[in-house]
């Protein structure tokens, strides 16, 4: 994260701003990882499916994990641009929505065959995060 000091009629405001999907932010550890596919809740948005896992803690903690089959785009090109899209839109609805006191690991598939522009990718991620944090506030 980067944090900038702006200045507005003499007081100073520090806002935090990701600058990038940062190796904090990626769910990399195998356990982790495992533990989100056997005992995380689904939601499926067409063409995404999310499974994560969301726990009350004292501090934001958010990692994701992006997976794009290779059964159906062949062609990495096609499966990093995806992620990217993907990666991008997460990236603007983490700083949308607020995960205050939530520690939220999130398993995002891609599941369509064929491509899907970044605005709809967005606004189907953007829906996803408002049913985690519905689901996560009731429990």
């Amino acid at each position: 994260m980067h944090v900038n000091d702006i200045g507005i009629g003499g007081f100073c405001k520090k806002i935090e701003i990701i600058v990038g999907f940062l190796h904090e932010h990626k769910l990399s550890h195998e356990q982790e990882f495992n533990a989100v596919l056997k005992g995380g809740t689904a939601i499926t948005s067409y063409p995404l499916r999310f499974l994560y896992i969301a726990e009350q803690a004292e501090s934001a903690n958010f990692q994701v994990a992006i997976s794009v089959p290779k059964k159906h785009f062949h062609n990495a090109v096609d499966r990093n641009l995806l992620k990217r899209r993907i990666r991008e839109g997460v990236r603007h609805s983490f700083q949308r929505n607020d995960f205050e006191n939530l520690s939220i690991q999130i398993l995002i598939v891609y599941c369509s065959k064929s491509k899907t522009e970044q605005a709809v990718l967005e606004q189907k991620i953007e829906s996803c995060f408002q049913k985690i944090l519905e689901h996560a506030k009731l429990h």
